[in-house]
């Protein structure tokens, strides 16, 4: 991948340093939040309107730019705060290990697959989602701290600065953590939270798009009835012992 050498800086906070990728991130989820919010009190709704992820605005008329806005708003202020934390914290140790490029490239990529399937699901699954909107910074947060867990098994962090938790037990918890939101709130709001999160888990199990077509395509080809006959004959087994035993 190419390398931006922009990408490569970082930028101290309070006293803790942090690769620009992440931070830009973080940055815009703030400033889009900040923005949506305060031009909603005042009139300008389009800010917002034009930012969430509406399955019938992106299948039907065409306005794509929706499967990456998406992500960048977060309503409620203390989720908006813990999500640009996550961000920060967790993306600062991914960015340094895939380089920023990649880790970019990555959540930006897993934004858009994961509004792609959610409008899908909308549109085929549950019909019901179909004129309805989605916008939040966490399934991005929750799939970064699934990675994060993943790549470093052995780092533990405090959940709400109490229990110490990581590696699979950290994927456990924020996946029940969806669970029991998604419970409480209801699961048509929490969609793109589990498609992104199975997206990650997908994809740090080797599974992906490729894969899966070519496992199919072998599945298909072993067991299609048109597939070419072997040309291999049994030869009958000679009823005169052989002569030479070694």
């Amino acid at each position: 991948m190419r390398r931006v050498p922009f990408l490569h800086r970082h930028v101290a906070i309070l006293g803790a340093s942090f690769p620009l990728a992440p931070l830009l991130l973080a940055g815009l989820t703030l400033a889009a939040t900040i923005a949506g919010a305060a031009g909603s009190r005042n009139g300008v709704r389009w800010i917002l309107a034009l930012g969430v992820l509406a399955p019938d605005a992106v299948l039907a008329s065409g306005q794509v730019w929706r499967l990456l806005t998406w992500t960048f708003f977060e309503p409620a202020p203390l989720s908006l705060i813990f999500a640009a934390f996550t961000l920060l914290f967790f993306g600062r140790d991914l960015c340094n290990s895939w380089g920023p490029e990649k880790f970019l490239l990555r959540c930006l990529g897993l934004v858009a697959v994961t509004g792609v399937v959610s409008c899908l699901i909308a549109r085929f699954v549950w019909v019901e989602l179909w004129g309805g909107a989605w916008y939040s910074a966490w399934p991005l947060g929750e799939s970064i701290i699934i990675a994060w867990a993943s790549q470093y098994p052995m780092s533990q962090v405090l959940v709400y600065f109490v229990l110490p938790v990581g590696g699979q037990r950290l994927v456990i918890l924020t996946i029940a953590g969806t669970l029991l939101f998604a419970a409480l709130s209801g699961f048509s709001g929490y969609v793109p939270h589990f498609v992104a999160q199975g997206l990650t888990l997908a994809w740090l199990h080797g599974v992906s798009p490729r894969t899966l077509w070519l496992r199919l395509k072998v599945r298909t080809v072993r067991w299609s009835p048109r597939r070419a006959q072997s040309r291999l004959r049994p030869v009958e087994r000679p009823s005169e012992p052989p002569r030479w035993l070694h």
